[in-house]
């Protein structure tokens, strides 16, 4: 009997033009969580669509329970016990989670074909309650939060006794405390004997939970290293194949004049009270725990929400936003958190997309020229380093790094002076982000300014010459950069509500 349970060996995939697996391996054995890293773009979608059967190779052999196998159809790796959990979770917002848990292998009389009801609510009562859910089996699927859809789809995956789950980016829309609680669900699954790859672009993520990683890169397999003797650093240079010196670029900046002053800013039930300036060729950092109003009150100084109070004014000039259209008039350029719902048309090409905030320069009488439409888009698709064959391509077969590029490239079109970055590198590998950070650190060299969200601690440290911390929708300190510290922050962000506003 083979120690893995499953084993795959030289396998090879082609798509046309493209060869996205070239001869990698894998070993998982029973019991065991194995983290599968690498760059966007480095095959471990595909490679993922192998085991469960989407794709089939072109070469190589896959072996499940020391048995030689292959997977036609999705149903064939169902039937063995392998499950998938996505980041982006496909559910039935309007159907309870009984029936999100058991849809297509429904419980059914044998006799009179009729659903059993009362018995798929027990069954699915029971599957929460041993993997610690806090919502009940009649819960409506479209109530639930991200983590706790994740949980459902976990559910399910043991509904149909899965030997194997896979787990892809499960953390990435995640607080740390529903990552904790999900640490937990894998460790029990470990107790009894599942098997998972954990897919993650984040180091905590690997250290916490699995005791192997393997690493792809160019569509190739690298190697595999027990976790407990390879440090992140190591996994980097594995990972792009060359060594990051410096991943956050920062140098010192030269700090210029005010150029945005926010006053009183506040909306009912988001952030009162809210007060920060940002001066030329500065990058400011907003920080704070989820849910304190970080993103709100930047959607705010952009115009995608209407100030109950306060006073926004650019070059010692009061403005008033009232849309979108007004920030952009005024120099300003908005990077959302969600970069496929907010950022990106996602059936159009990345031609199109870059060029689609500003259309005024290159149509005339709503005519588009197209050739000038072209000739931006390719000027901008170069300087972000998009990798993609042409323009022409769809931003949706592109990787989550270079569709994060191509939202970047759209806001370098607006040649904009103040720049609004919300997790301006979520969700994306370490290749991308040193391209994003490298990007920021050009732009306020020339002079433009930029205020970056993040809730990534070295992130915020990293690339900040200053960081407003907020707290329960109100701005609870301000640190310079050689005063900031993991601990400060956390100690600012975290503070009691009856606790003095602190400004440092």
């Amino acid at each position: 009997m083979s120690e893995y349970i499953l084993e795959l060996k030289g396998i090879t995939k082609i798509f046309p033009g493209v060869k996205a697996l070239d001869k990698v391996h894998f070993q998982l054995k029973k019991g065991e969580v194995h983290a599968l890293m690498g760059e966007n773009g480095a095959g471990k979608s595909t490679f993922i669509k192998i085991i469960t059967g989407v794709h089939q190779a072109e070469e190589g052999e896959m072996f499940f329970n020391g048995e030689k196998t292959h997977f036609k159809t999705p149903r064939d790796a169902r039937k063995m016990g392998i499950a998938a959990i996505y980041q982006h979770v496909t559910c039935y917002p309007d159907l309870t989670v009984t029936e999100n848990i058991f849809l297509g292998h429904e419980e059914v009389s044998p006799k009179i074909k009729r659903i059993l009801w009362k018995k798929m609510h027990k069954k699915a009562g029971t599957l929460l309650k041993e993997i610690g859910a806090d919502f009940t089996e009649k819960t409506l699927m479209g109530s639930l939060s991200v983590a706790q859809q994740q949980i459902v789809e976990i559910a399910k995956a043991l509904s149909m006794d899965a030997k194997l789950i896979i787990m892809d980016e499960p953390t990435a829309a995640l607080t740390k405390r529903e990552c904790e609680e999900l640490y937990n669900i894998i460790d029990d699954l470990k107790e009894k004997d599942v098997s998972i790859i954990f897919i993650s672009h984040k180091f905590e993520d690997m250290y916490r939970v699995a005791s192997r990683v393997t690493v792809f890169r160019d569509s190739q397999y690298i190697g595999n290293w027990n976790v407990d003797e390879i440090s992140s650093d190591d996994l980097i240079v594995s990972m792009v194949g060359r060594q990051i010196d410096q991943y956050f670029p920062k140098k010192k900046s030269k700090i210029g004049e005010e150029v945005l002053s926010v006053k009183g800013l506040s909306k009912t039930g988001l952030f009162k009270d809210v007060s920060f300036n940002l001066k030329r060729g500065e990058i400011i950092g907003i920080t704070g725990l989820v849910g304190a109003g970080r993103t709100e009150v930047c959607q705010t100084l952009f115009g995608i929400m209407k100030k109950d109070e306060g006073t926004v004014s650019i070059d010692g000039k009061e403005v008033r936003i009232r849309c979108p259209k007004d920030s952009m008039n005024q120099g300003i350029g908005y990077l959302p958190e969600d970069r496929q719902k907010e950022g990106l048309v996602m059936e159009w090409d990345i031609g199109r997309n870059i060029t689609l905030s500003n259309m005024d320069t290159y149509s005339t009488n709503g005519w588009i020229n197209e050739s000038v439409e072209r000739s931006i888009s390719g000027e901008f698709s170069n300087k972000v380093h998009i990798k993609a064959q042409t323009i022409y391509d769809l931003v949706s077969s592109l990787s989550g790094g270079n569709q994060q590029k191509v939202i970047v490239a759209k806001l370098l079109a607006l040649n904009p002076n103040i720049i609004i970055m919300d997790e301006p590198t979520k969700g994306v590998d370490v290749g991308a982000k040193s391209a994003i950070y490298q990007i920021m650190e050009e732009l306020v060299e020339k002079g433009c300014s930029i205020i970056m969200i993040s809730s990534e601690m070295l992130e915020v440290l990293g690339m900040s010459d200053r960081i407003y911390v907020m707290r329960d929708g109100r701005i609870s300190g301000m640190l310079n950069r050689n005063e900031a510290t993991q601990e400060n922050i956390l100690e600012l962000a975290m503070l009691n509500k009856s606790a003095d506003v602190q400004e440092l």
